[in-house]
């Protein structure tokens, strides 16, 4: 890593230049979404100065360089994963991916959902939901150390037909170990669902060795629009799956008593797609490979542990954070007697922005933490530096001494 430079990356970030009340911007909210460099903001509006139109539709000039974009883009994201370009579905979000597969999965009454208490509200209210239609969800604890009770994922009941896991909890940090729940449940008889929202920006992902039948992660996290997510589907599980939106271009013909759907991916691409958002999405994929994403994971793990190893000493903190496995990009904490809403407030007077609240996690952060109010949360991204962390935790400890 010794070639790594984080103030030679953020000069291809425009925002990291802003001011937040006369401070220089220290941007700590990549979790929630990430900036976006320059080769994104400039490609999208070259999109629509140049290759505008209706894809897939026309035959004219415009409309054929907008399906080529359009298509290139799902072969960057396939390639990214390690995937078949007819595996990759664009949606808008992770939220939409895994509500896709929601409604789409074709199980009886009855069926068991197996997910657990680490997930963000994305990957819980979609199944949750499924018991007003008869179905049973059962969800997998976490021990002291804040990790997955593997237990429960060794004594999977025959009748789960579904385990949807986070890869990285979005609040604790906690990397899960995909590929062993993927292997534990496929051995059940059940498909398996991942959640890679707070990895795919972070981790070098592979869907071949992790073996889920589903993975969603969204593109505005790792440098790309909002607007565009991606749903992989695994090739092998398509004739579990129905209808989710019908309409246009994904059918081959409609007549009043006879409709053929079209193949996959179309077939879960109904309307007009968002194609300049997944041409930015490509884009962001390919200043991704050229950092790195060995080089971005490495200088990551360096800066989280230098921002763990310092905070420990401040007492004024309470942390939560996995401890036992792999740990994200990913730093939850309380500051003692403060709300995490005044701490992200005055955090911010000195152009520090976090998240607080309960992070789309409320039954983790109240029945697992044990905190009413939410946890206030750092997350930073391989374009931040040692000094950000420095400031970081100097504003805290000021925090600190206001409150104690």
């Amino acid at each position: 890593m010794s070639d790594f430079d984080a103030n030679e990356v953020r000069k291809d970030f425009p925002i990291l230049s802003k001011t937040i009340e006369g401070n220089p911007l220290i941007y700590l909210d990549n979790a929630a979404t990430s900036q976006k460099p320059s080769t994104v903001i400039d490609g999208i509006k070259y999109f629509y100065e140049n290759i505008n139109a209706n894809p897939l539709r026309s035959l004219h000039k415009l409309a054929e360089e907008s399906t080529k974009a359009y298509e290139t883009a799902r072969e960057k994201v396939a390639r990214f994963i390690n995937a078949s370009p007819e595996e990759i579905i664009f949606v808008r979000n992770t939220t939409e991916a895994i509500n896709l597969v929601s409604f789409s999965l074709k199980m009886d009454r009855g069926s068991r959902i197996l997910t657990t208490y680490l997930e963000h509200h994305s990957n819980l209210l979609p199944w949750l939901r499924l018991r007003d239609k008869g179905m049973f969800v059962d969800i997998v604890g976490v021990d002291d150390n804040l990790e997955l009770d593997m237990g429960r994922f060794e004594n999977i009941r025959q009748d789960t037909k579904l385990v949807a896991v986070t890869h990285g909890s979005n609040v604790t940090g906690t990397i899960t170990d995909v590929e062993k729940i993927s292997r534990l449940a496929h051995a059940s008889g059940a498909l398996v669902l991942v959640d890679a929202a707070q990895t795919a920006p972070h981790i070098k992902l592979d869907v071949k060795k992790i073996d889920a039948d589903f993975l969603a992660f969204s593109g505005h996290k790792m440098l790309g629009p909002m607007g565009v997510g991606v749903l992989y589907i695994n090739k092998r599980v398509i004739p579990k799956l129905g209808t989710f939106l019908t309409g246009g271009e994904m059918i081959s013909s409609v007549k009043m008593n006879d409709i053929k759907y079209a193949d996959v991916p179309a077939y879960f691409e109904a309307g007009t797609p968002n194609v300049a958002d997944a041409y930015g999405l490509g884009l962001a994929i390919d200043y991704l490979d050229k950092v790195g994403m060995d080089r971005i994971y490495a200088y990551e793990k360096k800066l989280m542990d230098y921002l763990y190893s310092s905070a420990a000493s401040i007492d004024c903190l309470d942390i939560y954070s996995g401890k036992s496995r792999e740990r994200g990009s990913i730093f939850s904490f309380s500051v003692k007697n403060a709300h995490p809403h005044d701490v992200a407030y005055l955090l911010n007077k000195k152009g520090i922005a976090i998240r607080s609240g309960f992070q789309c996690a409320q039954p983790l952060i109240e029945d697992k933490l044990h905190v009413k109010g939410g946890v206030a949360r750092a997350s930073p991204y391989f374009y931040n530096t040692y000094d950000e962390i420095d400031t970081f935790l100097a504003e805290i400890k000021k925090i600190g001494n206001m409150y104690g």
